[in-house]
């Protein structure tokens, strides 16, 4: 979800969040890149657009367009997922792309030209190797071998097609975000509804303490159909899909 990658929301360090949760309440279970719950992706090819839309108060303001595509290469016998995403916001365009092993949703690359930089990494295990580059400046070199082998931050989507969602499903997903190194998202199944005519899960992807995402995921496709993010008591974001 771009709102969560290229939009930059802020979702607290990984030692951070494991160290706040209350009361001793016993966790999920947390899910690395290869565990045996995850269903290999079957999509050779797919695409959707989708509108994001700010709600402050009583205003509606329209903040841009995204389109997101897919597609599965076979290199070297493995199947690969290579995902698109381009971010209209006015006249500017963010482009986001990611290489991801389509059995175990383990990150390969990640090529991001954002508003006012551009970043390479490259993953192997749990080691992260690749560059930060302002766009008037040179290259910031990055080589960082972080506690366990993580997700892509901005491809948490990816592993909600691969995940068994179930009624009360709860996992904790170690990812790796550029500006914030190792985290934790979580994911919590809590019901199941109908969105834009599909049959749809409704899914509590938790950034952070107090950072919450509802997402709805389609039954049938995996595609998510809705995102909604609260970026503070009043402003909400929405990521909808386009009924094509």
């Amino acid at each position: 979800m771009v709102s969560l990658s290229l939009f930059a929301v802020w979702s607290g360090p990984l030692d951070a969040q494991v160290a706040s949760a209350g009361g001793g309440a016993a966790l999920p279970a947390l899910l690395l890149p290869g565990d045996t719950t995850l269903r290999p992706l079957v999509l050779a090819r797919d695409s959707v657009r989708y509108t994001l839309t700010m709600f402050r108060d009583a205003d509606e303001v329209p903040v841009g367009r995204l389109v997101e595509s897919w597609r599965v290469d076979t290199v070297g016998g493995m199947a690969l997922v290579t995902r698109v995403q381009r971010l209209q916001r006015g006249t500017t365009q963010l482009v986001d792309t990611t290489v991801t092993e389509a059995r175990t949703l383990a990150p390969r690359v990640r090529r991001s030209l954002q508003q006012n930089r551009r970043v390479l990494l490259e993953f192997t295990g749990a080691r992260v190797r690749g560059s930060l580059a302002p766009l008037d400046a040179p290259p910031v070199p990055i080589d960082t071998t972080l506690r366990v082998a993580p997700f892509d931050a901005g491809n948490w989507e990816l592993v909600l097609r691969a995940l068994p969602l179930t009624a009360d499903f709860a996992v904790r997903l170690p990812v790796y975000d550029l500006d914030g190194g190792l985290r934790e998202y979580r994911v919590q199944v809590t019901g199941r509804t109908t969105m834009q005519g599909d049959d749809a899960h409704v899914v509590i992807l938790t950034l952070a303490r107090n950072r919450e995402s509802v997402v709805w995921v389609s039954v049938a496709t995996g595609q998510v159909l809705r995102i909604e993010t609260m970026l503070g008591e009043t402003t909400m974001l929405r990521q909808e899909r386009v009924l094509r």
